[in-house]
């Protein structure tokens, strides 16, 4: 058997093979598809932030590098920030770009877009579909766009491509994927024409191939023309919707026209985000199978992505013949030097995406830059490029080994600090592991376990089942307190902040992180008074329906929908929701508890719930006091999330 000392080619040989997409040769299998991080500005053209995330990219080693999907017109410009390739004043940044990336030894691809009836008309512009059907995303009417106006967009899809070639750009790929423009023509159920586009599969591949034929007038024969398209759909309310029977077909039309060089498929739609960014409770490689299909009915290379996470799952893909490339976006977040610590046979060290989506699709929902969880330096490669070997090393003590206390450890070790990490508990992780516990929620776990791997590696001392009450006990250079938050009223003030003392009555409940600690029990039926919400919420209510003893949930939420916002911002409301009501959980939304009396919960407007074996308090965390002369990160510097307590702890490692 190979072991990490084999070349990859040898352990790994069907993924590290070099593979043509038409005219552009990629040294291997693995390559990053364009995907949305909003790291752009008002200026329409590449930034410095985004120039470093690709780049960044390309020297961790991956054989292509994608550009997210880019507006060809300006009717189509959806949020501010997208590259405008309808301006030839984007052709200088983006030869920079596809210098750099060239230098690195990787490829430039590049995705076309048009976001059909999904752009908002508050951009000045009405959408454009092939019917007049709204979006479920944006819900508003589109115009059903004209044939002039198809032969219009058509020279502006051939003149973006133009423009990309001259920029030096490997691989142009047409976006065809989600409901989309041309999405929405290839779709029976969004395309209702009965002119030359619409009705038969090749009425509705025509705007395609026009396209795709129209750009390769303009391109030399040098770049690579292909597409993106999605197996399925997902529209809500339509399960027999667009899907294989009619994706399939369509593609094999385009491929047969010999027009594309290759086709990467996805899934999903605007309106089933989890389905196109999917979150952890799905299959690894959950469109391996369906890749192969496509695979074996067309005369091109396909390309899949959808939670490919590990070498291995990547070299079964390609060595079983389902897909010819692999194409990983949220992984190579998480790790751009996927490629490099492969081949280097360091596997163990890559640090394992969580498919969590609350910082690369969450962020980037809200128009701010989008990032990861776990890779501090993931799109803010300007601001941490990196830590510089210390001119002086010095004795670190860090207490707390939460995500903040974690992270800084890693770094400061990493830049050559003698480091000693002080944990109260048994186990290294904090708040993480708690949500790691509950249900849905375990691939948080494998990120602890790199964060212990890495610490190992690097020398850092790590002390379980050791407070720290005096840093002054501590002999050491620099102290750094992460010790986190604990339970306490503090969203509860956010709606009622004269509350001061918390809900009358309820002053001796058991709070949710008391319940995931372990130092609470409940049994029978529960009520969880929550207005905290969010992902906290969610998963101490999935805990406790999951719990042996417990026989029914009721959640009082102050929350208009259970979870929201940071659920909507994943794409995940509609799943955990469905997953509340399949365990028989009882909501009530938009309910504020103003006293709790008897086991029995009393709302502001009078209404009496229960009685109940047990009430639970889910109301957010305080910030442990931090002493004098310490520097505070984390959850006790002000209670927050994973990402801003991996911000803290890089960012302050960086600069000791």
């Amino acid at each position: 058997m190979p072991d990490s000392t084999t070349p990859a080619e040898s352990r790994y040989p069907h993924l590290f093979t070099p593979i043509s997409l038409g005219p552009v040769r990629l040294a291997h299998r693995v390559i990053i598809p364009g995907h949305s991080m909003v790291h752009g500005d008002s200026s329409g053209l590449i930034t410095e932030r985004y120039h470093a995330y690709l780049v960044r990219r390309a020297r961790g080693g991956a054989a292509l590098v994608g550009i997210e999907s880019a507006p060809v017109h300006p009717d189509s410009l959806t949020w501010t920030g997208q590259l405008e390739l309808w301006r030839d004043e984007i052709i200088d940044p983006l030869a920079r770009t596809a210098e750099a990336v060239h230098d690195a030894g990787s490829r430039l691809s590049i995705i076309l877009w048009h976001g059909g009836h999904n752009v908002p008309f508050g951009r000045g512009a009405v959408a454009l579909a092939p019917s007049a059907i709204p979006s479920v995303q944006i819900g508003q009417v589109p115009k059903a766009i004209s044939i002039a106006e198809i032969g219009e967009l058509v020279g502006y899809y051939a003149a973006a491509a133009e423009r990309c070639a001259r920029a030096g750009v490997d691989v142009i790929e047409v976006q065809t994927a989600s409901d989309y423009l041309l999405g929405s023509f290839l779709s029976p159920q969004l395309n209702h024409r009965t002119d030359g586009y619409g009705g038969s599969v090749v009425n509705r591949c025509r705007f395609v191939i026009e396209v795709l034929e129209a750009i390769r007038t303009r391109v030399p024969g040098s770049v690579a023309v292909g597409l993106r398209t999605s197996v399925f759909h997902a529209i809500p309310g339509d399960p027999d919707g667009y899907g294989m029977e009619e994706s399939l077909p369509a593609m094999a039309t385009i491929a047969e026209a010999g027009v594309t060089d290759y086709v990467s498929v996805m899934s999903g739609s605007n309106a089933a985000f989890a389905e196109t960014i999917s979150p952890m409770t799905y299959p690894r490689a959950q469109l391996a199978e369906e890749a192969a299909r496509f695979r074996e009915a067309l005369s091109v290379p396909v390309t899949v992505a959808g939670r490919i996470r590990t070498p291995d799952e990547a070299e079964a893909i390609v060595a079983s013949g389902q897909a010819d490339v692999v194409a990983m976006a949220r992984t190579f977040i998480a790790e751009p030097d996927w490629v490099v610590k492969v081949r280097r046979g360091e596997e163990e060290r890559i640090r394992p995406c969580m498919s969590c989506n609350q910082v690369c699709l969450g962020f980037a929902t809200l128009g701010l830059p989008a990032g990861c969880n776990i890779n501090a330096a993931a799109g803010r490669e300007l601001e941490m490029p990196g830590g510089a070997p210390v001119a002086t090393r010095r004795n670190i003590a860090v207490v707390g080994a939460g995500p903040a206390g974690l992270e800084c450890a890693r770094v400061a070790a990493q830049r050559g600090h003698a480091v000693t990490l002080y944990e109260a508990s048994d186990a290294l992780g904090g708040a993480m592991r708690l949500a790691a516990r509950c249900p849905h929620r375990e691939e948080m776990l494998p990120a602890l376990e790199w964060w212990e791997r890495e610490l190992s590696r690097l020398g850092v001392i790590v002390r379980l089942r050791t407070a720290i009450d005096d840093p002054g006990d501590l002999d050491v250079d620099e102290v750094v307190w992460a010790t986190g938050g604990s339970p306490g009223w503090t969203w509860l003030w956010r709606n009622r902040p004269r509350l001061t003392g918390g809900i009358p009555g309820a002053e001796n409940l058991p709070h949710g992180r008391d319940i995931l600690a372990g130092t609470a029990s409940v049994s029978g039926s529960v009520l969880v008074i929550d207005e905290e919400g969010n992902w906290p919420a969610v998963n101490l209510v999935e805990y406790l329906a999951a719990m042996d003893g417990v026989f029914g949930v009721t959640v009082a939420t102050a929350s208009a929908l259970f979870g929201d916002p940071e659920l909507s911002l994943t794409g995940e409301l509609p799943l955990v929701t469905r997953r509340m009501k399949s365990a028989g959980v009882k909501l009530h939304s938009g309910t504020l508890v103003k006293e709790v009396r008897n086991n029995t919960a009393i709302s502001v407007e009078g209404a009496v719930m229960g009685p109940f074996d047990d009430l639970v308090l889910s109301m957010g965390a305080v910030a442990n006091p931090a002493p004098d002369g310490v520097t505070a990160i984390g959850d006790c510097l002000a209670p927050r999330s994973i990402w801003a307590a991996v911000q803290d702890g890089a960012r302050l490692a960086l600069n000791l």
